[in-house]
């Protein structure tokens, strides 16, 4: 299935020139990943982390469904939020924790000319919504929950890391995975970093028991990252 999806997102990116087609192509990329994770994990949404407080999971509430199921999502939604908060409140202790190392890595390897000034991008809110359900959900929920859980059930080893349980193999080899399709659709030897972020989405999957907080923090980082080039570059 990874090989179907990588070919299937290799092919959509190669529309990204073409003009009127090339604004939708994140949008279609994230519907693959996405659709592909919840249909491989419908049978079992909790065990591959992908639940989210009920908002991945057919409703068995008897009450109306509203038009297009808004009333069943609105009642997912509430039900979800204490979750939430506490997944967010993790993602943010492990960005404050990580975050300054990151940045002191980010400057000896881009080397800046200039001096820090801080500039966030434009639309800053709509960038962050956009990075949290646009990339990290379909993304952690394909990579972090389909992947990584179906590589740990085929795996009898575990090991213990700051508090949660991995299987090694399965832990690295679907930041691996990951690595490689960033680099199958932009083929520099830079997008191959994406390897180590991986890692830490991965632990935090595992630490959680779902992608909450690895989709949060997946969301936050890609934010930061994208402030340091602004602010540096």
């Amino acid at each position: 299935m990874y090989v179907v999806v990588c070919t299937a997102v290799f092919g959509v990116t190669r529309l990204e020139p073409v003009p009127e087609v090339g604004r939708y192509v994140h949008l279609v990329v994230a519907a693959i990943f996405l659709l592909t994770a919840v249909r491989l994990t419908r049978n079992d949404p909790q065990h591959y982390g992908v639940a989210l407080g009920g908002l991945l999971e057919p409703s068995d509430d008897p009450r109306p469904r509203g038009p297009l199921g808004l009333l069943d999502l609105g009642r997912a939604i509430v039900a979800a939020t204490p979750s939430a908060v506490v997944e967010l409140g993790i993602a943010v202790a492990v960005a404050l924790l990580i975050f300054p190392a990151y940045a002191a890595g980010y400057y000896w390897w881009h080397e800046p000319a200039g001096t820090f000034a801080l500039q966030l991008p434009p639309n800053v809110a709509s960038f962050a919504l956009a990075q949290l359900i646009v990339v990290a959900l379909p993304e952690e929920a394909f990579f972090r929950g389909y992947v990584q859980t179906g590589l740990t059930d085929l795996s009898t080893r575990r090991i213990r890391a700051l508090g949660a349980e991995l299987a090694p193999g399965a832990w690295v080899l679907q930041a691996a995975l990951f690595a490689a399709v960033h680099f199958i659709v932009e083929p520099h030897p830079s997008r191959l970093a994406v390897f180590f972020p991986a890692l830490l989405s991965g632990w935090v999957r595992a630490w959680r028991g779902g992608i909450g907080a690895a989709m949060a923090l997946h969301a936050m980082s890609n934010l930061y990252s994208e402030i340091l080039a602004r602010s540096w570059l």
